[in-house]
């Protein structure tokens, strides 16, 4: 019984994976899966499996979210905060269940699927969108975030990580599947400058810069980068999308770029809002709690935002912080956000030298820095599932688990 498990074990967890793209089609499978996780995963356990919970990652993180619990519980009503806590309870239990998964390269290849899967139906909705709209106009977020299977910052987001799976994969010597990884990295980078995501391109150009410190022949990636360098030129020339989203070519305003950047950027409100909290607010020891810092960034909207059309619109979306850390100090003060700061530095330090780690790394801070990855379920289980990508790379001086 228990072989029999171990052998189904990591099959569930690549199909909770691939299911997390399908959540507008089948919303309550990755629930399902994951109630299936949990009755197995008594079966699952084995020394690896409890030496990997002492790991230093994991007894942050575990910390991180009992603290946010703890002063939840002590300083603010449980049940207003209950379904923040409850996503972030939900990504340390995804990451515990992973955990027995030994060969991490299943994960990363279910990652890579799902990614296609998701890039596959939003072309397919995108084609039938311009059929029917005579318009390819994805500048603003409205359109796009309704044509594409998930919203375009987090689709973006998955693109990233399937790039730096298919890329971990790729090996060193001449192997036939190494075409395939190549080739998707390919479809994923035309497919992000297609949809004009603006933090998965930057992203993507500072890993692939970062590549070429990690390489002793560093001729090939300087020529890869490059050549990436002259494909974004290109689609910026033939994308108009690209050019508004980044240096809103549409504008026939003689304001500088800074002046455009700070007018049309929901962020520079948003975190101008946050920082005040911070200024006005005397209890961020302890936090004001989640949904309390959302109404009161409602009720700075309110009075800072212009012009009423645009103050309607970030009243009625209810803009939260866009930014993790940000988040954790207003919310619950000072030290979950000090333990989701030594999360990252720990990262950092654990695996500067390993470029694969280190990439998932960067990629999972720079999201957290724009997004509040805890307030949604599916930004919630994949901080999961990348910091256990992490977690499978051993330190500097040993052998990573999958070669």
């Amino acid at each position: 019984m228990r072989e029999l498990v171990k052998s189904v074990y990591p099959f569930v967890c690549i199909f909770f994976c691939i299911s997390l793209v399908l959540d507008k089609y089948a919303t309550a499978v990755p629930n399902i899966l994951l109630v299936v996780l949990i009755a197995l995963f008594p079966f699952v356990i084995n020394k690896d499996v409890l030496k990997r919970i002492k790991n230093r990652i994991f007894v942050v993180f575990t910390i991180l979210v009992t603290a946010i619990l703890a002063i939840t519980l002590v300083a603010h009503d449980f049940s207003i905060d209950a379904s923040f806590i409850k996503k972030l309870g939900s990504s340390l239990l995804l990451f515990v269940l992973f955990l027995p998964v030994v060969d991490s390269s299943r994960i990363k290849k279910a990652i890579i699927f799902s990614c296609l899967l998701a890039i596959i139906i939003s072309l397919y909705h995108i084609y039938f969108f311009y059929i029917s709209e005579e318009v390819f106009s994805f500048s603003n977020s409205g359109p796009i975030n309704e044509v594409l299977i998930i919203d375009r910052l987090y689709l973006g987001f998955l693109c990233v990580i399937a790039i730096a799976c298919a890329i971990s994969l790729i090996k060193k010597k001449y192997h036939p599947d190494n075409r395939y990884y190549f080739a998707f990295v390919v479809m994923a980078v035309l497919f992000l400058l297609l949809i004009s995501s603006r933090l998965a391109i930057l992203i993507l150009l500072l890993l692939f810069a970062l590549k070429i410190f990690y390489v002793k022949n560093k001729k090939p990636f300087i020529f890869f980068f490059l050549g990436l360098v002259v494909v974004m030129f290109l689609a910026f020339q033939f994308n108009h999308n690209l050019g508004e989203r980044f240096f809103y070519t549409k504008s026939t305003s003689s304001k500088t770029y800074v002046e455009l950047f700070v007018e049309k950027e929901p962020r520079v409100i948003i975190w101008s809002c946050a920082l005040d909290q911070i200024k006005e607010n005397n209890a961020l020891l302890m936090g004001v709690g989640f949904k309390n810092t959302i109404n009161n960034l409602v009720a700075c909207y309110e009075t800072s935002v212009t012009p009423d059309k645009r103050k309607n619109y970030f009243v009625e979306r209810r803009f939260n912080t866009h930014n993790q850390f940000l988040d954790f100090f207003i919310s619950k003060g000072i030290i979950p956000f000090l333990l989701f700061a030594l999360l990252f530095i720990t990262l950092i330090i654990k695996y500067r030298s390993q470029y694969a780690p280190l990439a998932f790394t960067i990629i999972l801070f720079a999201f957290c820095n724009i997004e509040n990855v805890f307030h949604r379920q599916f930004g919630a289980y994949f901080f999961a599932i990348v910091l256990f990508l992490i977690l499978s790379y051993k330190t500097d001086t040993q052998k990573v688990i999958e070669q």
